[in-house]
């Protein structure tokens, strides 16, 4: 089983909470709904080795996540 980093969506230290922000309607909002829902996205599970030893990955679903953004967005 790939281990991954934890990703706290609503920081205790920043006053931006993520959920507040993704406005329901809104392509964020759908684009985060459909990758924690509606994709199943466990084949990338297989492609990590960091089991036992190496550093906790980024989870692929929240790299997915910056990178159909950033690309909607033209960036």
């Amino acid at each position: 089983m790939a281990r991954y980093k934890h990703i706290d969506t609503s920081p205790r230290f920043l006053a931006v909470n993520l959920q507040r922000q993704l406005l329901p309607g809104t392509f964020e909002h759908a684009l985060n709904h459909l990758l924690d829902h509606g994709l199943d996205l466990t084949g990338f599970d297989a492609r990590f080795s960091n089991d036992e030893t190496g550093a906790a990955a980024y989870p692929p679903t929240m790299l997915l996540k910056v990178i159909l953004f950033a690309y909607s967005q033209n960036v």
